[in-house]
């Protein structure tokens, strides 16, 4: 029963249209069933936003106390951060509920999921959506935007091309990332804590640029675990610090592009762990 919906895995040209139109559809209908109760939109999305600007807070405290962060101006540092949050946001909006994958397969749910004629990861992807997730996005957008015009940029066509990339090519880093987690409770049972550890080490490591980790930490920053695609090295680009880059300049160029490649790695992955689910009923 687990192979039922692996026709539609992303990679292939005749499945990738309807595996698109059905995410988009169900992903609608869970945004209005989630408006049902209108005043928890304002106030998740403020918890939300309240919750990353502490560490906004944070890091407004030591620049005020040191000038600059390896070499990275306040305004510098703003953008980093920005644009960051605003990749979380996107994977979070789209595809936050790849977290309810422990609970879904404990409570049966995915026996639901593989009868119906979606692609049983779209269903986990749309079973709900998270309000507060918004909170993120916008705080990312709007701490981008106020930035724009401190940031020391000379904006080019390119550069704004390369920044409305990365916002997006990050969120599916994200997201690609947490989804192939995900697929390891087919196995292991639960890696809820697996997926919160990856998650605050996204928030807590990237929002500084990773010469501050020193070159074990950048390379590891950026190999080991892709953070350093998500905001980092596309923001040397803008900012004008491909100098300091250990790593070669076109790679900081193309980071948009690890997004949509780690995006259909993450769900051939999950969809291939999906072999070894076992129903709570069986």
């Amino acid at each position: 029963m687990a192979d039922v919906g692996r026709e539609v895995l992303p990679g292939t040209a005749t499945a990738l249209p309807g595996w698109f139109r059905q995410w988009q559809i169900l992903l609608a209908a869970a945004f209005r069933q989630s408006l049902i109760y209108r005043g928890n939109l304002i106030l998740m999305m403020a918890g939300s936003a309240a919750l990353q600007g502490t560490q906004l807070l944070f890091i407004g405290v030591l620049l005020d106390r040191f000038g600059v962060i390896a070499g990275w101006s306040t305004a510098q540092i703003a953008f980093l951060y920005g644009l960051r949050l605003t990749a979380h946001g996107v994977g979070t909006v789209f595809f936050g509920q790849h977290l309810a994958i422990d609970q879904v397969i404990r409570q049966g749910d995915y026996d639901r999921f593989l009868l119906r004629p979606a692609p049983p990861l779209v269903q986990l992807l749309t079973r709900w959506f998270n309000l507060g997730t918004l909170g993120d996005l916008a705080l990312g957008l709007g701490i981008l935007i106020a930035t724009i015009t401190l940031a020391p940029i000379a904006w080019t066509p390119w550069l704004v091309v390369l920044t409305v990339a990365a916002a997006i090519g990050g969120g599916l880093l994200e997201a690609g990332l947490q989804i192939g987690l995900a697929g390891l409770s087919f196995r292991l049972g639960s890696t809820r804590d697996l997926k919160v550890t990856v998650d605050n080490t996204f928030t807590d490591f990237g929002a500084y640029p990773l010469p501050v980790f020193g070159p074990a930490g950048v390379y590891a920053l950026t190999f080991a675990l892709p953070l350093g695609f998500v905001a980092y090295l596309p923001a040397t680009v803008v900012l004008g610090k491909t100098g300091e880059l250990l790593v070669p300049v076109s790679l900081a160029h193309a980071a948009p592009l690890a997004g949509p490649a780690m995006l259909a790695l993450g769900w051939w992955f999950f969809m291939r762990q999906s072999r070894y689910y076992t129903s709570p009923g069986a």
